[in-house]
């Protein structure tokens, strides 16, 4: 047994030492609301705080909070209430309730990320009253995202979300844009979402590509049409990289009120060090 008892020690030895050490440049991030909390990230926003960090905010029952009923994987979701005039207090342009992984999931010029998570609209998700935006990777200055998902009339249809690129000829300058890609919003249904980006300013390096529910997606409108890789600029020109942000930000001139639910957020260098769904 003594003899065993040793080979199987050194086997397990060798074996730890021959596993390949994770990658030094993987910048993986998992905000999955799986500690029961909003502690993965790193600021929350919403009518209760303006921004303060998450470890010290633990939601309120109208605006954020994590809970276990309506759940993608796992034993938590994070719910988003937002309702006309629920606009956080020095900060402007819309009613919202985010969160923000600010360094931890910052993209700069030249870096390529993956992105994976599931959302879900609630039931009477007012989508054809103005513009939403669900997930956004806002730049380090104002104005619009370079990219986001969002929802509603104004960024993408009525009763419908999807892809919505801002491109940027230098900060205070916008440029075009664009909805390569939308699908109809089904409330009430959790919907798979994974990306795929190469964050540049340049329309000739940066690109999208987008899987919804493990479907590779084609775009269906220009400068993309027909293509699953979205050549188009993902950052402002001399406006610095991207930071993350997800939950709920809407036109503060939707009357009634929203709830969307996110879960299962990854990010990584690789497709192979998201966290499945």
């Amino acid at each position: 047994m003594r003899v065993a008892t040793l080979i199987g020690a050194v086997l397990l030895i060798l074996l730890s030492a021959c596993a390949p050490a994770p990658p030094a440049d993987s910048h993986a991030f998992v905000g999955d609301f799986e500690t029961g909390n909003f502690d993965q990230w790193a600021d929350c926003q919403n009518i209760v705080v303006s921004s303060a960090p998450c470890v010290n905010f633990r939601g309120s029952s109208d605006s954020m909070q994590v809970e276990s009923t309506v759940v993608r994987q796992g034993r938590y979701a994070a719910r988003f209430e937002v309702r006309q005039g629920d606009t956080p207090a020095q900060l402007c342009c819309g009613a919202r309730a985010e969160v923000s992984g600010e360094e931890a999931l910052r993209a700069d010029e030249g870096d390529d990320r993956w992105y994976q998570w599931s959302t879900r609209f609630g039931a009477g998700f007012p989508a054809d009253r103005g513009w939403t935006v669900l997930s956004q990777w806002h730049a380090d200055q104002d104005g619009p995202p370079p990219l986001a998902i969002g929802a509603g009339p104004t960024n993408v249809a009525d009763d419908r979300w999807g892809i919505v690129v801002s491109t940027w000829n230098a900060p205070g300058d916008p440029g075009t844009t664009y909805t390569p890609w939308s699908g109809p919003i089904v409330p009430e249904t959790w919907i798979d979402i994974k990306m795929h980006v190469k964050w540049s300013i340049e329309d000739s390096i940066g690109f999208v590509e987008l899987w919804v529910d493990g479907t590779p997606q084609r775009f269906q409108a220009e400068p993309c049409a027909g293509r699953t890789r979205c050549m188009v600029r993902t950052l402002m020109p001399d406006g610095g990289g991207t930071y993350f942000k997800q939950g709920y930000y809407r036109d503060p001139q939707i009357t009634p009120p929203g709830v969307v639910y996110h879960d299962g957020f990854s990010c990584a260098a690789t497709e192979a060090e998201l966290r499945p769904l």
